[in-house]
């Protein structure tokens, strides 16, 4: 009887503790969105959607690709992103084929990154130009590829590789290319006719509530 008497005034209790409790509104968490900002296009001087200067707020910048050695290396026009940029960006290549390379060969994508547009890695130097020798050596300052395009054997073809997300180590960046196809990049008579790219995309994020 004893026990059941204190049973009772438990669950009494209990009743009375849970009535006496505000329930709390508790916030759902907050969740991502993320959208594209606009793309950064590095090509051919003259080529369609190319320009030749690559000044803040600039959307395209020259890297001039046309008939790139094997073995060579080319580094393009840096471009500021600005006293504060995206966290995340898209990084992508395309690459037109001249005379069909062996399969499985590669192009080596790098992205230089600079704090204040003078410390540089690896030689780079800012500007549209030859990548200094030894390239085996210097490229390894610039740390891992952003993006390696696989080759297939095709003749005069824009290869495309799956875009790659890196996160900007500084404001100003400036890609490095490394053609290790054996076999030059396409040679075109006409520069709007070159389609070879480097695209870097803002990757924004929103937070929702």
């Amino acid at each position: 009887m004893r026990h059941k008497l204190i049973i009772l005034v438990f669950l009494i209790a209990s009743v009375f503790w849970s009535r006496s409790i505000s329930p709390v509104s508790a916030a759902l968490p907050d969740s991502l969105k993320q959208s594209l900002g606009t793309a950064v296009v590095w090509g051919e001087a003259g080529a369609s959607g190319v320009t030749s200067t690559c000044t803040t707020g600039a959307v395209s910048c020259t890297l001039t690709l046309d008939a790139l050695a094997n073995a060579g290396g080319r580094m393009g026009n840096y471009k500021d992103l600005g006293a504060t940029w995206d966290q995340d960006q898209i990084v992508c290549l395309a690459i037109e084929t001249g005379t069909a390379p062996a399969a499985g060969t590669t192009v080596e994508l790098y992205l230089a990154f600079s704090y204040d547009n003078t410390y540089w890695p690896g030689k780079v130097t800012g500007s549209d130009a030859a990548y200094p020798a030894t390239i085996a050596d210097n490229k390894k300052q610039l740390g891992n590829p952003a993006v390696i395009l696989v080759a297939t054997a095709d003749t005069n073809t824009v290869l495309k590789q799956q875009c790659n997300i890196v996160r900007p180590a500084g404001r100003y960046v400036t890609p490095v290319i490394v053609n290790l196809l054996g076999q030059a990049i396409r040679d075109e008579t006409t520069a709007t006719d070159n389609d070879s790219r480097v695209i870097l995309i803002p990757l924004q994020t929103t937070v929702v509530d």
